[in-house]
């Protein structure tokens, strides 16, 4: 089967062609195409279509082939306003289409971005535009602005579905965001810092609308002024939501002098002028009534504090002669009233009056002189009066550093005697605390010779004991052998027999010497009819043995 069909006619001189290529047969040609075309698609992929996306960028998207979007409702399904105009495809606006969110039917720019990384995509379906991505930094808060979507309704300033375009509620804190720029803008803006001395009030210019119309202060969360104030701080604020107002609290002050001084007719007639100064300070509570209703601290000044103040100073000044403003007393109850009718009148509008010094009063020149000199003198006399009060302060002084130095020295001498007396109770104490001691010993001394009396009096009657069972230990032997005998005299022959006993036997068994003659003769047998001498009696036998040894028998053998 042929790889290659000829044209028609020409089936020769192609084949003459084929025959004359120097590659030899037709069908080796074809595994070095198909290398060369996985070698140019893979080409084409890799140095083509991809697309590198470095760290902190991001990839967006734009489909140059595909329908356009629709100007006009599509089978009857309403869709947001202006959709040809939109240049994101947004996941509302594809689900209205009856597209899927990923979906590339229609042109435009996606919605969604990629991140970084590798990414491939072909330039002639699509277009590749890489942007940084949105950083918010740490001293800073951003506001997301969406830039799709339907406009506005009037009157509303945030978007609250997802299909508005325009500021949204919430905010975004310090980070990254990997956000589409042609999708959504971000409004960077500093947290607001009420610092102390000042309270925040709040503006809010999305939320319902206030149940009472035309009133300075709204309820909490409806749109306009909030009746509540924020303690200084920091606050993250999206301006578009709410406006923060810091608002001095601190003690501030008004000299009315010069072109603001107050002038105003005395009783008499005569002109009056005063240079006063007022302290007063904007009540927290009502700080944002007095920022709707009166203003600033100038505002606060030209509409309320000098107002007031001279209409106070005149009524009450009216009421008063010229001369009464030159003594102290008149001056200091006409300065407290006008303190008081200033403060309570101000104290309604948010306002706290703190004080009201007045500095100076002009009286006329025409009185001022002689009730000048009637003053001066005046005051002389108090300051003699007072001269005399301090003399005689001095002198109660003298008095009372005198009585002092009196009533320390009785101090000190009762002090003595009551260390002397002390001494002397202490040393009583201690006398009979060592006599008591003394007498203790003496007891405990007896006592213990007593025991030790008594204690050699036992130890010598057990001695005598003893050596009385000693000797009786001692004796008994003796006194029971006698006992055995019948009588001492033969209890001590029994005993000289038994020392003499062995000597004899020692004699007689010696074969030597006189004796053993003797003794030899004795044992021979006497010759016939010759009669054996008789014994001696056995007393008589006994006695000579004893008188013959010379010695007691007690005395025997060391024996007693």
């Amino acid at each position: 089967m042929p790889i290659v069909t000829p044209p028609p006619g020409r089936g020769d001189a192609y084949s003459g062609a084929v025959r004359r290529s120097p590659g030899g047969h037709p069908i080796l040609a074809l595994p070095a195409l198909v290398v060369l075309l996985v070698a140019a698609g893979v080409g084409y992929w890799w140095f083509v279509q991809r697309v590198e996306v470095n760290a902190g960028e991001v990839l967006v998207l734009v489909r140059k082939v595909g329908a356009e979007l629709p100007a006009s409702p599509v089978e009857g399904k309403a869709l947001p306003g202006a959709v040809d105009q939109q240049v994101v495809l947004y996941p509302s606006l594809l689900a209205a289409l009856g597209e899927q969110p990923d979906s590339t039917h229609y042109k435009g720019i996606l919605y969604e971005v990629k991140t970084e990384g590798r990414h491939f995509y072909d330039p002639f379906l699509w277009k590749r535009l890489k942007f940084p991505a949105q950083q918010v930094k740490d001293d800073e808060i951003g506001v997301l602005i969406r830039r799709f979507g339907k406009p506005l309704p009037p009157g509303q300033i945030v978007a609250t579905e997802p299909d508005e375009r325009g500021p949204l509620a919430e905010m975004l804190r310090p980070g990254r965001y990997n956000l589409n720029p042609f999708a959504y803008d971000i409004r960077r803006v500093k947290p607001v810092v009420i610092t102390a001395g000042n309270v925040g009030v709040q503006t809010l210019y999305s939320g319902k609308d206030p149940a009472t119309a035309n009133d300075y202060v709204v309820a909490t969360g409806e749109r306009g002024v909030q009746p509540d104030v924020l303690p200084p701080g920091m606050y993250y604020n999206n301006p578009y939501v709410r406006r923060i107002d810091a608002i001095d609290t601190r003690s501030h002050t008004i000299d009315m002098q010069g072109d603001d001084a107050i002038r105003f007719p005395s009783n008499d007639s005569f002109e009056i002028l005063v240079d006063t100064t007022v302290e007063y300070a904007i009540r927290q509570d009502l700080a944002p009534y007095v920022m709707v209703a009166i203003g600033t601290h100038d505002d606060i000044k030209e509409k309320l504090i000098l107002p007031y103040a001279r209409s106070l100073c005149r009524i009450e000044g009216s009421k008063l002669f010229a001369r009464d403003f030159i003594g102290g007393e008149t001056r200091g109850a006409f300065q407290k009233r006008v303190f008081e009718g200033l403060k309570e009148q101000c104290y309604a509008q948010g306002i706290e009056v703190r004080s009201t010094l007045i500095r100076r009063i002009v009286p006329p020149n025409e009185i001022a002189g002689p009730i000048s000199d009637r003053q001066v003198a005046g005051q002389q006399i108090m300051q003699y009066e007072n001269e005399i009060k301090v003399a005689d302060s001095e002198a109660r002084l003298v008095e009372q550093q005198e009585m002092q130095k009196q009533n320390q020295a009785v101090g000190q001498a009762n002090r003595e005697v009551v260390s002397v007396v002390k001494e002397a109770e202490q040393g009583k104490s201690v006398a009979i605390t060592q006599v008591n001691q003394r007498r203790e010993v003496a007891k405990l001394n007896l006592e213990a010779a007593r025991q030790t009396a008594a204690a050699i009096l036992s130890r010598g009657q057990a001695e005598a004991e003893v050596a009385l069972l000693r000797f009786t230990a001692e004796a008994q032997p003796l006194r029971d052998a006698v006992a055995a005998f019948g009588d001492g005299e033969t209890y001590a022959q029994y005993f000289f027999y038994q020392k003499l006993g062995p000597a004899v036997k020692s004699v007689l068994a010696s074969t030597d010497g006189p004796l053993a003659d003797i003794f030899k003769s004795l044992s021979q047998a006497p010759p016939p009819g010759t009669a054996p001498p008789k014994p001696p009696p056995a007393r008589e036998a006994r006695g000579a043995a004893a008188a013959g040894s010379g010695a007691k028998p007690a005395e025997i053998g060391g024996q007693p």
